[in-house]
């Protein structure tokens, strides 16, 4: 099934899914931001710790569904006596639901300014290999 990848995802978020089923979390990083604009809420996608650049077949990860999306501008001032310094940056708030672990069978978009695509299946059970 076709997936849009969310990639370097830290281990601790990961682990708390996998543990309380539901999640909030933020998307800060650029690659991510722009997978995150073409998700709708329901939408079914893939979450990994593997860096965007290493996403490979038989990367493992975590199938979500999107619950609720959150898109919103925050501005940072940063001033002293000798400047001033105003900047501002997007930022994706994502409530996530458990639903089960994924491997990725083909990297399908994993092109710099593009949703990350991949096509995954999902594991039922760990094999050894």
């Amino acid at each position: 099934m076709r997936h849009i990848l969310l990639s370097g995802i830290s281990h601790h978020v990961l682990s708390d899914l996998e543990h309380e089923k539901i999640k909030t979390i933020e998307i800060r990083s650029p690659h991510n931001f722009l997978s995150v604009l073409q998700t709708n809420v329901g939408d079914v996608i893939l979450l990994t710790a593997t860096s965007r650049e290493d996403v490979r077949p038989g990367t493992m990860g975590l199938i979500v569904r999107i619950r609720e999306k959150q898109v919103s501008m925050h501005r940072v001032i940063q001033k002293t006596p000798e400047y001033y310094e105003e900047s501002e940056f997007q930022l994706a708030r994502l409530q996530l639901e458990m639903r089960g672990h994924g491997r990725v069978r083909r990297c399908e978009s994993n092109e710099l300014g593009e949703a990350t695509l991949v096509d995954a299946d999902e594991v039922r059970s760990f094999e050894g290999r």
